[in-house]
């Protein structure tokens, strides 16, 4: 009986090696061998998320094959449907001989989404009629090193059509994809072509973590040319690296009718928009850029005044800005009209003093009806209180009276 079941089992293994038309010989990722036909391979290989596996598999032919195809898999990463290609590829068919060895390439990625954890590399091989041979390799995905460890995962820039003479808003999503917390993080949005540029900080940044960093403003100059000009967005972080990514803005003719001044000999440039129109209770914003042409640099003093009668008033960053020559720097006056401030237009004087001259540039706020009419609810509310009032005395007068009604009843004799 038991040579029986011996016999059967070798013919079981016989047809299944007779099934078996091709086998796998040598496996190399990135130019490392992880597999060699008749050697031990029981190690765990490290990768870094976003790292890219050139992954070169041999084969040999045990039998004639046809329409024979090489396939690798990582499994287990939960958007493999959204990312398949990073995470699975498949040659072309082809034929070989008996005996045949032959070397194909394929690509994979490490997704920047997979969790720092263990996976299986899967190569599998086979032909169309012949069961696949498959190998089975250990892999140890990790953190980017902390160099290229924060990348900018999105951006966005509205409007991308912009009008010369308005401003633009940048945002910016970032993530470490490293193993270690980053502190002081910078991003800086610029337009080098027209010498403008913006920038804001992240106290800290910890491994895995997304954030945004706060919405950037850049004003577009007035009188600019139409045309496409490349906007860089950069994260600067850990010292020493960044990170950039580049898009492009469409910029189109604008009335070129802003203020815009030269001053003296020293040739400072003002550009700011000479009107603006906002509700009742709600705020705007005047970029003002000034532009030294000077050989050297220049401290400006800003103020305004003509606002507090109908408006509330703020310089961000600084009301004292220091310009380099031939550069340019951008602030903001932000305007903040009283709840009942008068509709129409207010008249301000905005004030540019570098020491040596002073510019006086008249600004224009046109305020509009708010949504809301504060004296109509004001109005609203005491009627209310006053009736509130009325109740809470009728309701006392109500307990007063039930109260005195029970102490007479208790000091009735009963017969």
């Amino acid at each position: 009986m038991k040579g029986i079941i011996f016999v059967f089992m070798l013919l079981m293994l016989t047809a299944y090696a007779a099934a078996v038309n091709i086998d796998v010989t040598d496996v190399e990722v990135n130019g490392k061998t992880i597999y060699e036909a008749g050697a031990d391979h029981s190690n765990n290989y490290k990768y870094e998320r976003a790292e890219k596996l050139e992954i070169d598999v041999c084969v040999k032919a045990l039998a004639e094959v046809k329409d024979a195809q090489v396939e690798a898999d990582i499994y287990g990463y939960r958007y493999s449907n959204k990312e398949q290609g990073k995470v699975s590829d498949t040659t072309d068919t082809f034929d070989l001989d008996e005996n045949d060895n032959d070397c194909f390439e394929l690509n994979l990625q490490i997704p920047d989404k997979m969790d720092q954890d263990y996976y299986k590399l899967r190569i599998r091989v086979g032909d169309r009629d012949g069961i696949s041979f498959e190998k089975i390799f250990q892999l140890h995905v990790t953190g980017i090193d902390r160099s290229g460890a924060v990348q900018i995962k999105d951006f966005s820039i509205d409007p991308e059509e912009i009008v010369a003479g308005r401003a633009f808003t940048a945002m910016v999503k970032v993530k470490n994809l490293g193993d270690d917390d980053l502190e002081d993080l910078k991003v800086t949005v610029s337009v080098p072509e027209l010498n403008i540029k913006a920038s804001e900080f992240m106290d800290e940044l910890d491994a895995d973590e997304s954030k945004t960093f706060e919405e950037l403003l850049l004003r577009i100059p007035e009188c600019t040319k139409k045309g496409n000009y490349d906007v860089d967005i950069t994260v600067e972080f850990d010292e020493y690296e960044e990170s950039t990514v580049s898009t492009t803005i469409n910029v189109v003719e604008g009335t070129c009718g802003g203020t815009s001044t030269v001053t003296g000999e020293d040739k400072t440039v003002v550009t700011v928009p000479n009107s603006q129109e906002l509700s009742q209770g709600t705020s705007i914003v005047y970029p003002i850029m000034i532009t030294n042409n000077a050989g050297s640099s220049k401290t400006y003093t800003l103020s305004v005044s003509g606002a507090s009668s109908f408006a509330t008033s703020k310089i961000d960053p600084s009301s004292v800005v220091i310009v380099p020559a031939g550069q340019s720097r951008t602030v903001f006056l932000y305007i903040s009209a009283n709840q009942n401030a008068e509709t129409g237009d207010k008249s301000m004087t905005l004030t540019i003093d570098s020491g040596t001259e002073s510019k006086q540039i008249p600004l224009t706020a046109k305020i509009i009806k708010g949504s809301g009419d504060w004296s109509s609810m004001r109005k609203g509310l005491e009627t209310g209180l006053i009736i509130l009032v009325i109740v809470l005395i009728i309701i006392g007068l109500v307990i007063a009276f039930n109260k005195m009604k029970e102490n007479k009843q208790e000091s009735e004799p009963y017969y």
